[in-house]
């Protein structure tokens, strides 16, 4: 008696689950290189299921003089776009005017700041049940936009700390978690998700345009300075380059050559673009041409956890970069030698290696120096000017989730719900606020005005006296 198809089929897939995982060896860093395992999963499921659907139409073949035909064993791997194709805008050309965004990092504070605010309770404005996780502020506009794992966005007034909108109906915005979020000069705001768009909100609206060209969840969204261009990065391990000069957004290019996911991704002068993936590798490139200009293969052991550019005494963006890893590392990178000009084991000691996962270099905002937050739940400085000598360190309450700069001054969201104020020279921690209840995922600083947002789904906010 001959088998039936089905109990092929069920053979077939048994087969298919006691097949384990191929890779070679045990990997070095686990968490970095599980991506390859699981993309090798992936093409043997997919090439097993291929293969039972072609035995099930060969079944049914034979019985009605049909002829089988077996699918493309790789017909559900996304299609991956050529690296370029018509180049990024270049100058603004907006139908709107643009509006003149504050620097993220304000140089100089109030004395008030150096030993707290007016009221340390704050104002609290409960928007979602559920954590948020990433945010935006538009100081000109007098709002922060906030992202939530409940799938909207929220626009809260920052004087009042009361919520404007919601970013989310039933015809428009995220079906998943909403990772990343930024603002454009004009007032728009661009939110990538987990269910792999990104939206593209009118301003003082909740109407969006949907972005369907990533294959995978958005790590990062960001805005090139100077220019009409968001670009955005995603676990599909493509970069793609987006004009957004008129009312309805248009891809620029797609940019290829990560191996692994994109987790970061930072926009510099003109058009330089650097980002990191999952393995380990850094990749500068041309806005302009769409190519890369230089990869930087293992430039850390495990994740690209951090990177941005430095800035000079002014506040103003220069051509070297900062990066950050999993192996606890910083590191200083010249484009134009495309090597790395100085390694540090910043966050590395007898306990292990904290992945690093903030930097800031923001000229006087920042003391003139490179701070660092990480895993090893410390906050540190490094004098770029020397080498990358350490300047200062301050232990923290918990990990930390967040960071911003101002004054002079450090702070820090941890996993506790703490804000902590340090002073970037001294590594003097001032003070520490009860900002959210549970991890602080989001800290952005004016000269009067303290904003933070978290797990606990509130968004708190402070004044310090002028």
């Amino acid at each position: 008696m001959q088998p039936s198809s089905f109990s092929k089929r069920a053979a077939a897939l048994r087969d298919l689950k006691r097949k384990p995982v191929p890779h070679q060896g045990p990997p070095r860093f686990s968490a970095a290189t599980s991506h390859e395992q699981n993309d090798a999963y992936m093409q043997e499921f997919d090439t097993a299921y291929a293969e039972l659907e072609a035995m099930s139409l060969a079944q049914k073949g034979s019985a009605q003089g049909i002829t089988a035909h077996r699918p493309n064993a790789t017909a559900g791997i996304p299609h991956r776009a050529s690296s370029t194709a018509r180049p990024a805008a270049q100058k603004s050309t907006a139908s709107q005017p643009a509006q003149q965004m504050q620097s993220a990092y304000p140089a100089h504070l109030n004395s008030s700041w150096r030993s707290g605010p007016a009221d340390p309770a704050g104002r609290i404005c409960n928007v979602s049940d559920v954590p948020l996780m990433c945010s935006s502020i538009n100081w000109s506009a007098g709002e922060v936009v906030v992202g939530s794992a409940d799938h909207a966005l929220y626009v809260v007034d920052v004087q009042t700390g009361k919520k404007r909108r919601t970013l989310y109906t039933k015809t428009a915005g995220h079906a998943e978690w909403v990772t990343t979020c930024q603002y454009l000069p004009d007032g728009r705001i661009i939110s990538g998700g987990m269910d792999s768009l990104l939206c593209l909100w009118e301003a003082n609206s909740n109407r969006c345009q949907q972005l369907t060209a990533h294959a995978a969840p958005i790590s990062v969204v960001d805005i090139s300075p100077g220019t009409n261009t968001a670009v955005s990065a995603s676990y599909d391990k493509s970069v793609r380059v987006w004009d957004v000069a008129s009312k309805r957004a248009s891809e620029s290019s797609c940019l290829t050559g990560h191996a692994a996911p994109v987790l970061q991704l930072v926009c510099g002068n003109g058009d330089n673009l650097i980002s990191g993936d999952r393995g380990g590798t850094v990749i500068m490139w041309g806005l302009a041409t769409g190519s890369t200009t230089s990869k930087l293969k293992d430039a850390h052991a495990g994740h690209v956890t951090a990177l941005t550019w430095q800035h000079d005494t002014n506040g103003g963006c220069t051509d070297t970069f900062f990066s950050g890893g999993q192996d606890g590392h910083l590191k200083m990178w010249d484009p134009r030698s495309k090597r790395c000009v100085h390694d540090v084991a910043a966050h590395v000691n007898a306990r292990g290696k904290g992945a690093v996962g903030n930097i800031v270099s923001a000229g006087a905002a920042s003391s003139n120096l490179v701070v660092t937050a990480a895993a090893d739940n410390t906050v540190k400085a490094f004098d770029a000017r020397a080498d990358l000598q350490p300047v200062s360190e301050a232990k923290l309450s918990d990990f930390p989730y967040s960071m911003a700069v101002a004054g002079g001054l450090a702070l820090c969201g941890c996993g506790d719900g703490s804000l902590h104020v340090i002073d970037i020279s001294s590594g003097q921690t001032l003070y520490a606020l009860g900002a959210n209840k549970h991890a602080v995922r989001g800290v952005h600083a004016s000269e009067k005005c303290l904003v933070c947002m978290g797990d606990d789904g509130s968004v708190f906010l402070c004044d310090f006296m002028l």
